[in-house]
């Protein structure tokens, strides 16, 4: 029998939106919901380039705007809850270690060829090299410190000497360990590199990676730096130019996976909100869940049931920002763990038939994530479960965003990011996920919750005429091990994304640079709403959200354009 902690999560629904639905005059509790509105609709039929399965609620792109504009929240999060499980439904459906639905769509590898070429310059100037993990290319987009800053200095992530030796084409020097002999991984062609124990995907359906590649509505490669260069407004000054809107079937994911080693205990660490409010001690600060003092509880994740020991560790070869300490390894007590099962995930197990089928890096990229979670490679038979997933469609001109993630106390209905869950699917796998949407739901004037430092006209709960901001809504495995802080909004950092990556005046496009947050000119901060339009574009192409273009689109090899 597993051993079982349960521990109820006693959250109070506050006043923002969180995933939830808001009112000016009622409680979430107190709306009348029809039945119908929270069940997938499993009549519609998806178009052919959305690769997605019929009978999940998609797609909805009548239907969402009108969600929005009438602050249908209970309905987004039905909606929410069904796309998930949809694109969690196995190829093979009578094979359960079959391949996830997304699992078949295309990466970045495939959508951004010139990513790794080398930057075009100013004749006889050199420029630095791109960052390449996932999270070091975060991490360039905004500076760490100061006052209310989004990005806060992370750990350093070694990959171990084997790993490098095994795969000496995927390894690359860290930038500021090289004389330590410090290598981090390259992207694989299935697998991405984080820069941390998860192994992450960047995943397109077909709309997506057809409008990528330019081969939707005269679209120019949006791989390619010289089509967006083309695309520069003349002066750093001017307006902002735009690449197309991608179309209505797009869909892009972020999903996050774990390794799970085949005997034992694999330790993976809680985060609680309530714990950790926005403007509470863990905002401002690096709070990944290296942070024991932030995720002080954990679940052993085993795929056969037994006595677990009395303590755990993971964490193995992760050193502090500055590399002069190691965080680990981590222990976890007895009393700060409960073990739970491989089959309360979204998980595969990976057979020596699907590992020999893995490109060189996509394997050197499982290696290192199980030498930093269990000290050790991964093995046949070892198992990945599904931790956290962005998820992004193409529903409204805004796109959608919805983002989950594993919790051990979700499997109820009263905690704040398990509310209107849809009552016709059989697998129950996702409740055992928490869910926070962000449509473009403002929070209700007069009921902010939180405003980040130097809000203009921020003004306390049951007031008027606040600050217009979207809320908190994060993924604290995604975003906070990307180094940024709590008090987050995913639609409020994926419409910064521009054209062009990276500051240096040695750059042709006179030095201009996108960021999550310029220095100049004044700026919204992290949960206000800005137009498309805003004059922190100026003299850049804006990407419809898509970081990935401006983190990832590179110059044709042999290119003398700029």
């Amino acid at each position: 029998m597993f051993q079982t902690r349960t521990i109820l999560l006693a959250l109070t629904c506050l006043s923002i939106y969180c995933g939830q639905p808001v009112t000016q005059s009622k409680s979430q509790d107190s709306l009348k919901i029809e039945d119908a509105d929270l069940a997938c609709d499993r009549n519609t039929t998806p178009p052919s380039d959305s690769n997605f399965p019929k009978g999940f609620d998609y797609p909805k792109n009548q239907d969402v705007p009108t969600w929005v504009q009438n602050r249908k929240g209970h309905r987004i999060r039905v909606h929410a809850w069904c796309l998930f499980a949809g694109l969690n439904q196995h190829t093979n459906p009578s094979d359960p270690n079959s391949p996830f639905n997304w699992q078949t769509w295309k990466t970045s590898t495939q959508a951004f060829p010139f990513q790794y070429n080398p930057w075009k310059s100013v004749v006889g100037e050199a420029l630095p090299k791109r960052p390449v993990t996932l999270n070091s290319r975060n991490f360039a987009n905004a500076k760490a410190g100061g006052s209310n800053p989004i990005n806060n200095d992370p750990p350093v992530y070694p990959i171990r000497d084997k790993v490098a030796s095994d795969y000496p084409k995927c390894a690359v020097p860290i930038p500021g360990f090289e004389s330590r002999k410090w290598y981090q991984l390259n992207d694989g062609e299935r697998m991405q590199s984080n820069g941390d124990i998860m192994v992450a995907g960047v995943i397109y359906n077909d709309a997506a990676i057809k409008h990528i590649h330019g081969k939707t509505r005269a679209t120019p490669p949006l791989y390619n730096a010289v089509a967006l260069n083309g695309r520069l407004p003349k002066g750093k000054n001017d307006p902002p130019n735009a690449i197309p809107w991608f179309p209505a079937a797009s869909i892009v994911l972020k999903p996050m996976f774990w390794p799970v080693q085949k005997n034992g205990y694999t330790v993976l660490p809680v985060w609680d909100w309530d714990a950790h409010k926005p403007g509470s001690a863990a905002d401002g600060q690096y709070a990944g869940y290296e942070m024991q003092k932030f995720w002080t509880r954990a679940v052993a994740i085993t795929p056969i049931a037994s006595v677990p020991p009395s303590t755990l560790q993971y964490l193995h070869g992760v050193w502090d920002s500055t590399g002069s300490n190691q965080i680990g390894p981590i222990t976890y007590n007895s009393t700060d763990f409960q073990v739970v099962s491989v089959n309360d995930f979204y998980h595969r197990q990976l057979k020596k038939a699907d590992l020999d089928a893995l490109s060189p890096c996509d394997r050197a990229l499982l290696d290192a994530s199980a030498y930093w979670a269990y000290n050790r490679a991964f093995e046949p038979d070892d198992y990945v479960v599904l931790v956290a997933m962005h998820i992004m469609t193409k529903e409204q001109q805004d796109w959608t965003f919805q983002s989950l993630w594993y919790h051990p106390d979700a499997d109820n209905d009263s905690c704040r990011f398990c509310k209107w869950r849809p009552t016709n699917l059989t697998d129950k796998t996702f409740r055992h996920y928490l869910l926070t949407t962000t449509y473009g739901t403002t929070q209700g004037s007069g009921n902010n919750y939180y405003c980040p430092p130097n809000t203009p006209n921020c003004c306390p709960p049951n007031t008027q005429n606040c600050a217009v901001m979207w809320p908190v809504a994060y993924n604290p495995y995604i975003e906070l091990a990307a180094s940024h802080p709590i008090t987050t909004n995913c639609m409020n950092c994926h419409h910064r994304a521009a054209w062009p990556p990276v500051a240096s005046q040695k750059k042709p496009d006179e030095g201009r640079t996108s960021s999550y947050l310029q220095d100049t000119p004044p700026n919204p901060n992290v949960l206000e709403k800005y137009p498309w339009g805003a004059s922190i574009f100026n003299g850049l192409v804006t990407l419809d959200a898509m970081w990935a273009v401006s983190d990832r689109a590179g110059y044709p090899k042999g290119s003398k354009k700029r």
